[in-house]
C-alpha cells in the first residue's frame, strides 16, 4: 500500500499553542487544506516533522483523531510513532487503533548504538503482535 502512495503521503506538522497544547483549529484548517487544496493522496501524522518524538501517548491519539476525522475517509491516514521503547510503541499503537488508521510508521530505537538485526525484528514483531496493526518501517539510517 504504502509503495503505491509513496512521495504524495506528506508528512503534517503538529501546530501547538505557546502553552504548548495542541492547535486544534489550525490541525483541522490544515487536514482541510493537505486534501482539499494540495489533493494529497495520504497524511502521515506525529512523525518526525510533526514532533512524534516529543509527544505523549494522549497527545498522539488526539492529534491523529482530529485529522481522520477530518479526512472523513477520503485518504488514508498513518500514525507515526517515535519510541525507544517496545512497550511505548505497542502503548500509542493501541491509543490509535480504533481510530481506523491505514498503519503505523514505527521508527527503530534510537539507542546510543545500533540494535542487533534478531532484536529489531523482535521489536517489530512485538509491535505488530501487540498491536495488530500494519507496520511500516521508518528508514532512520543508519538504524534501519
Amino acid at each position: 500500500m504504502y509503495e503505491q502512495i509513496y512521495g504524495i503521503v506528506p508528512p503534517m506538522t503538529a501546530p501547538f499553542r505557546p502553552d504548548d497544547t495542541i492547535d486544534e483549529d489550525a490541525l483541522r484548517a490544515e487536514t482541510g487544506y493537505m486534501i482539499e487544496v494540495a489533493k494529497v493522496h495520504g497524511l502521515v501524522v506525529c512523525g518526525s516533522t510533526g514532533e512524534g518524538h516529543t509527544i505523549s501517548t494522549e497527545e498522539t491519539r488526539r492529534i491523529t483523531e482530529i485529522v481522520v476525522k477530518g479526512a472523513k475517509g477520503r485518504i488514508p491516514i498513518i500514525t507515526g510513532v517515535i519510541t525507544d521503547s517496545t512497550a511505548q510503541a505497542i502503548e500509542r499503537g493501541k491509543a490509535v487503533k480504533d481510530l481506523g488508521v491505514a498503519a503505523l510508521q514505527v521508527t527503530p530505537p534510537h539507542y546510543l548504538f545500533r540494535p542487533d538485526d534478531e532484536s529489531m525484528l523482535k521489536h517489530f514483531e512485538a509491535l505488530a503482535r501487540g498491536t495488530g496493526m500494519p507496520i511500516i518501517i521508518y528508514n532512520v539510517v543508519p538504524w534501519a
